[in-house]
């Protein structure tokens, strides 16, 4: 079956009116896997799919549905970090460390010297931060999330990790030269005694939740 990426865009307003007049919130929410029939409103009343809140945003926004992403995560994620096409910045589900001659380029992921978008909405005095799936690069400090704008991070790098214990989905088969590859990063370095702990989208939503609650309203922000 093939794979699909879709984007909401959720703007919250500020908590003042010349907060919310100038620069709004920004909530940005790209979903791995996402079917056109995981949609709620995609399936009126089938009891199979309810999506209420999503329902809730496309009835009071706007549903963009014509438009061209790529089948799988890697390149959707870095064409929509980078705002280029798949093709000029990782075309493939590569390993995102591989290492290639050209500095910039030569890595899996957004190559270096382009401009991510955290890093556009952070010189326009947006606050940045990110939780969840990275899979943009991550083979220089210069391709993480921190490298491409965002103030903090908690997530983990690459394509796909065990919900439970945060290892590499796959590391079980491919060991690596330490043992078995644990994903799950905060920001500067491993997320130290948060594996295993929980559910990862339990952490997630912990985190976020975090960032919003000690986030000064009056300062723009882009999650």
């Amino acid at each position: 079956m093939s794979r699909c990426c879709r984007a909401a865009l959720a703007f919250v307003a500020g908590a003042t009116a010349a907060a919310a007049a100038d620069k709004p919130h920004i909530v940005l929410v790209l979903v791995d896997d996402w079917g056109w029939n995981n949609a709620g409103y995609h399936r009126p009343n089938d009891p199979e799919v309810v999506t209420p809140n999503i329902d809730g945003l496309v009835k009071e926004g706007i549903e963009l549905d014509r438009h061209y992403t790529y089948h799988y995560c890697s390149p959707s994620r870095s064409t929509l970090q980078s705002g280029r096409m798949s093709v000029h910045v990782a075309y493939g589900f590569d390993d995102p460390l591989l290492k290639g001659s050209d500095p910039d380029g030569g890595f899996s992921g957004i190559p270096r010297n382009m401009t991510g978008l955290a890093a556009k909405m952070k010189s326009a005095g947006y606050r940045t931060h990110m939780t969840g799936k990275w899979d943009a690069g991550m083979a220089t400090w210069d391709h993480t999330p921190m490298g491409r704008g965002y103030e903090t991070f908690f997530g983990y790098y690459h394509h796909a990790e065990d919900y439970w214990s945060q290892r590499l989905s796959d590391s079980d088969f491919k060991p690596d030269i330490c043992g078995n590859i644990i994903d799950l990063w905060n920001t500067t370095g491993p997320a130290y005694g948060k594996n295993g702990t929980a559910y990862v989208e339990e952490m997630f939503t912990e985190n976020t939740m975090g960032i919003l609650d000690r986030h000064d309203p009056a300062e723009p922000l882009f999650l």
